[in-house]
């Protein structure tokens, strides 16, 4: 898999929870699941500069 495709992937889970989470914000795992997308966003720029950096 590449660095594209598996950015594109992360993204997408990572925007679905916010997604789900805002929608659901009146419940109690609303909140719980849009922090779970924002930390994974947070994780994919993390992911993408560790590959950058060790990129050979």
């Amino acid at each position: 898999m590449t660095l594209l495709q598996s950015t594109m992937l992360m993204l997408t889970v990572s925007c679905a929870l916010l997604l789900i989470g805002f929608s659901a914000r009146a419940s109690r795992w609303g909140p719980a699941l849009m922090m779970l997308g924002i930390v994974g966003a947070l994780l994919l720029i993390a992911y993408n500069i560790f590959q950058l950096v060790h990129a050979q």
